[in-house]
């Protein structure tokens, strides 16, 4: 026998096991408050009837991780998982560490499919979920081999829990100058300066004129970029002329700043899209920009995987690789059809990816 009782106003929690009766104050006059320290006292109590260790909950699981684990994360992935977090907990708040079976893994695949996310977010939700287990066996909340997550993802990776294939889009020169003489004048720049250094669009949206240095033509990141290491970006010409004309506001540090209300710009889809609906151009989005410009660098301007590398920030040249390996693809099926992609300045794109020669 378990449950919950009141004394006055304060909850108690009652169970029995064994043929021994236990009774605890639960120190609270909330309901939610008690029954959630009810199932993580009644689980210690069944443990030890047993003759386990004691069992917990995944809230004090999740609570203890947030804690321990997120604060050692780099700020893109710390926050990644912390969307992740919300859905985990939204569904199995309610239950103990060791209910969290396989059939529950399917439930929330199914429930999460209903939501609207796509196979590539619930892998990533079931990524957070394998390294909070892992962090269990490091506490010893659970035994070894008790994280079930990757033997699941496995299987249902057979069966469409995959990765959607990556983008590819990248602006031709043609169509940026299609996308620029139809933008207004505040998204116009802001796409300008992203084609043109590769910035990520947080890097450049919340970019500050402390960060850039027109004597010496570059722009330094902060740490508060996806690999939370800072790096150095250049200046193009037309960038640095846009940057020496952009007024400077007192009440602001940030370069691209909203003239009517003074604050800074947190994106600018609506111009973006404003602007390719007036040119007739589909299938973009913000971080198609920053791939046009390494597209750019390694097709028109023959730089070596390593350099485009180093200049979009990734934490290595196998990132970089893997990300534009399309274009090898690109190239090998323009040579064979005795073509070359003209709207992009490609003169030889058969050596892309090779360096200088």
């Amino acid at each position: 026998m378990a449950g919950l009782y009141r004394r006055g106003k304060i909850w108690w929690g009652r169970a029995q096991r064994k043929g021994t009766e236990h009774r605890r104050s639960l120190q609270t006059a909330n309901r939610a408050i008690a029954e959630k320290r009810f199932r993580d006292w009644f689980g210690e109590i069944e443990a030890v009837a047993w003759g386990d260790k004691p069992r917990r909950s995944f809230k004090q699981a999740h609570d203890k991780f947030i804690c321990e684990h997120l604060t050692t994360l780099k700020p893109g992935a710390a926050k990644r998982y912390g969307v992740s977090l919300k859905h985990l907990n939204a569904h199995f708040g309610g239950k103990m560490l060791h209910e969290i079976t396989k059939s529950e893994l399917s439930d929330f695949e199914t429930k999460r499919r209903t939501e609207g996310a796509r196979s590539g977010t619930i892998r990533r939700d079931l990524a957070c979920l394998s390294s909070l287990l892992t962090s269990c066996m490091d506490w010893e909340w659970i035994d070894e081999g008790g994280n079930i997550v990757p033997g699941y993802m496995r299987r249902r990776s057979k069966r469409g829990l995959k990765e959607a294939p990556g983008r590819t889009r990248y602006l031709l020169e043609t169509e940026e100058v299609a996308l620029l003489a139809n933008a207004t004048d505040e998204p116009r720049r802001a796409i300008m300066l992203a084609i043109d250094t590769g910035m990520r669009r947080e890097e450049l949206f919340s970019l500050k004129w402390s960060q850039v240095d027109l004597v010496r033509g570059t722009i330094t990141t902060t740490t508060l970029t996806k690999n939370g290491r800072p790096r150095k970006v250049p200046i193009p010409l037309r960038s640095a002329q846009i940057l020496a004309h952009l007024p400077r506001r007192l009440d602001s540090p940030h370069v691209l700043v909203n003239p009517d209300t003074g604050e800074r710009y947190v994106q600018m889809n609506k111009g973006l899209k404003a602007a390719m609906r007036r040119a007739r151009i589909a299938d973009l989005c913000w971080h198609d920009l920053r791939r046009t410009a390494a597209c750019r660098w390694l097709q028109r301007d023959c730089r070596s995987m390593e350099e485009v590398s180093i200049l979009l920030g990734h934490s290595s040249v196998t990132v970089t690789e893997q990300r534009y390996a399309f274009l090898e693809a690109e190239a090998v099926a323009e040579s064979l059809s005795g073509r070359t992609k003209t709207g992009t300045g490609t003169a030889d794109v058969i050596a892309i990816g090779k360096g200088r020669q």
